[in-house]
């Protein structure tokens, strides 16, 4: 009897396990404008609620306004992240020839050292493991740069193909939102006459107190983690504090690893450059981010996850696996979406 039990378990996980990945893999891309439309339209709700029902003002424009204010100010920030970005990225390549130059010097010192040790150690001519590194290095140099010339139409191909999918996105979030101020409460209306309402709706609770809080905890927190960081390497006058406290945000965002991996380092570093002024903020960041992590989760999640860290870093290696860079989100969603679909049949 247990053994039945436990296979029949086995083949539900397995069975729901399977249809959420594949749904994830192949549905959620074709859905995902719409679903992000509603999403906004809902957050964007309770305002719209209050000009119509406690000031009074007309239906058309209770949303119209609301929307324009929403679309006007999302639009001038992520254009405003946008230009950062880019201007950033323009003279890190400006810049890559200086860059690249101290660090194959530095890189030359030390390979220098390691080898003339080596030689020691190995009673051969002084120069000989050297002179075989500078060979090799020679060979991954000349192939690396022929297959970047060879690749750099697909790679400019690639980025503007990103931007239009990008851009397209967006407009159909814009258009969806619009549609959806006329029809929202009809769908809703439909939801709930629907038969499988309780189940679906059951779901569709939990998972908005746990997966969607996840997310909407992790997007906050990454957000609020990206302007103390680039704030910090803004105030140490780093020309690239945008573009470096968005990588350290998406660093912390990782289980176990942390802020401090890229924070700690860098102020050491400026204190022994006797640089303790830009040490302190960036130590001051560290802990900022710390304090911003531990109490926002706390706050937007609380226990709900209830992932150990060692399986929330087994499922963001296998999201990556088997959604790329969006995996780090997804991997973790897929675990709560699973979860919560079989508790819900099993308390059924």
């Amino acid at each position: 009897m247990d053994s039945r039990h436990l296979l029949k378990t086995l083949a539900i996980l397995t069975i729901i396990t399977a249809i959420v990945c594949l749904s994830l893999k192949f549905i959620l891309p074709l859905v995902f404008p719409f679903i992000i439309a509603y999403l906004f339209l809902r957050m964007l709700l309770p305002v719209i609620n209050f000009l119509r029902k406690k000031c009074g003002l007309p239906v058309w424009f209770s949303y119209g306004s609301t929307l324009t204010i929403f679309f006007v100010s999302a639009s001038g920030a992520f254009s405003l992240i946008v230009w950062l970005i880019c201007r950033q990225i323009q003279l890190l390549i400006n810049n890559f020839p200086v860059y690249y130059q101290l660090y194959s010097s530095f890189f030359y010192s030390c390979l220098k050292k390691c080898c003339h040790c080596v030689d020691y150690y190995l009673s051969v001519q002084d120069g000989t493991t050297l002179n075989f590194a500078n060979e090799k290095i020679a060979l991954l140099q000349t192939g690396y740069v022929d297959k970047l010339l060879n690749n750099a139409g697909q790679i400019f191909s690639g980025c503007i193909n990103i931007f239009t999918h990008v851009i397209a996105i967006i407009f159909i979030i814009l258009v969806s939102m619009i549609v959806l101020c006329r029809d929202i409460d009809r769908i809703h209306n439909l939801y709930a006459k629907n038969r499988f309402y309780p189940h679906i709706h059951k779901i569709m609770h939990t998972l908005k107190e746990t997966g969607l809080g996840y997310l909407k905890s992790q997007g906050i927190i990454i957000c609020t983690n990206w302007f103390v960081c680039s704030l910090a390497f803004m105030l140490i006058k780093n020309p690239y504090f945008v573009l470096i406290g968005l990588l350290i945000s998406l660093i912390d965002a990782l289980p176990i690893l942390g802020s401090g991996l890229v924070l700690c380092p860098v102020g050491i570093y400026y204190i022994f450059h006797s640089n303790f002024a830009c040490a302190a903020i960036l130590f001051i960041a560290y802990i900022i981010t710390i304090f911003v992590r531990e109490i926002l989760e706390a706050k937007l999640l609380g226990n709900n996850m209830d992932i150990l860290p060692f399986f929330m870093l087994l499922s963001i290696y296998i999201g990556l696996k088997l959604f790329g860079v969006s995996g780090i989100v997804l991997g973790p969603f897929a675990v709560v979406i699973i979860r919560t679909i079989y508790e819900t049949f099993a308390d059924s």
